[in-house]
């Protein structure tokens, strides 16, 4: 890619013919055919580098997704405690009362 933004400048350079005719005065020159279609085919192959960057990227991301989901499951089995089993035991208790009555005659 470095070496692309740096075709990129210098073709830019030679697009333009700046020359200095004096104190604080420029004479430009305006692009030849071949500069301006140098310039052309560089934006091209910026399209094409662009493209293939994209890809990449979202090739990059979906891996980079996958591989921390994976982690994340992994972490997870590693610290879920197993789960607690309560047993209740119900037991009834029977009360009986029993009321006994004496009769005086």
């Amino acid at each position: 890619m470095k070496k692309f933004s740096m075709l990129v400048l210098v073709l830019a350079l030679a697009a333009c013919k700046v020359e200095k005719t004096g104190e604080d005065t420029y004479k430009v020159t305006t692009p030849t055919p071949e500069a301006k279609e140098a310039a052309e085919k560089a934006k091209e192959q910026a399209k094409v580098v662009g493209a293939e960057v994209k890809e990449n990227a979202g090739k990059a991301a979906e891996a980079t997704g996958t591989a921390l989901q994976e982690l994340g499951q992994k972490a997870q089995d590693k610290t879920s405690t197993p789960e607690k089993t309560t047993t209740v035991t119900e037991t009834t208790v029977t009360t009986s009362t029993t009321a006994t009555t004496t009769t005086r005659h």
